[in-house]
């Protein structure tokens, strides 16, 4: 079977259309660029410097805690019934009150401290977006959770700590910094330092 060679010849005159169209195309958009204005934050300072964060996690540990007591208190009980020589049925019975007891107080904790926490993450989440905003950032991360890269966003990204701190505690609350003040990145230049001055 013979193929037209005027076919050949539009075929041909297709695709170099197609190719010639296509390579601008993809040229322009790798040449594009986009600006992105940075901000981060340490959120574990930002948690310590807000009471009713802070509050949360205190609650999270005296609920821990309880809970402790509350099982050794239980065990306490039952075995006293064991040495008391009580019956096998009764000593049954006992325990699974017992942990009934201990699952009822676990789901009541679980939930003030869960209330509690998602209250105050509201709170921040809030403070963030406010101070992103205020100071037109495209975007904004938690500088100690930044594995990779770190550094660059360190010398082209803002530390908005010290901001957010103020718009959580407006009657002057100042942020909690460890270690007496700013610090430099790790050697490895893989995570932001944990407290860095605000740049103005």
């Amino acid at each position: 079977m013979k193929i037209s060679t005027s076919l050949v010849t539009k075929f041909a005159a297709l695709s170099v259309l197609i190719s010639s169209a296509s390579v601008p195309a993809f040229a322009a958009g790798a040449a594009a660029t986009i600006s992105v204005k940075i901000g981060y934050f340490n959120l574990a300072l930002v948690k310590a410097s807000y009471p009713e964060a802070a509050g949360s996690e205190t609650l999270r540990v005296q609920a821990e805690s309880q809970l402790r007591r509350d099982v050794e208190e239980g065990n306490k009980r039952l075995q006293k019934a064991q040495e008391d020589k009580k019956p096998k049925e009764e000593l049954e019975k006992m325990a699974q009150q017992l942990q009934t007891e201990i699952n009822a107080k676990q789901r009541a904790l679980i939930e003030l401290v869960q209330t509690q926490k998602q209250m105050a993450d509201q709170s921040i989440a809030s403070a963030v977006a406010q101070v992103a905003k205020e100071k037109s950032l495209d975007l904004v991360v938690d500088g100690a959770g930044v594995f990779s890269g770190g550094d660059k966003i360190v010398s082209s990204g803002e530390d908005i700590t010290d901001s957010i701190v103020k718009k959580l505690t407006p009657n002057g609350s100042n942020v909690i910094r460890s270690g007496g003040g700013s610090s430099s990145g790790s050697s490895s230049g893989t995570t932001p330092p944990a407290a860095t001055p605000a740049k103005k």
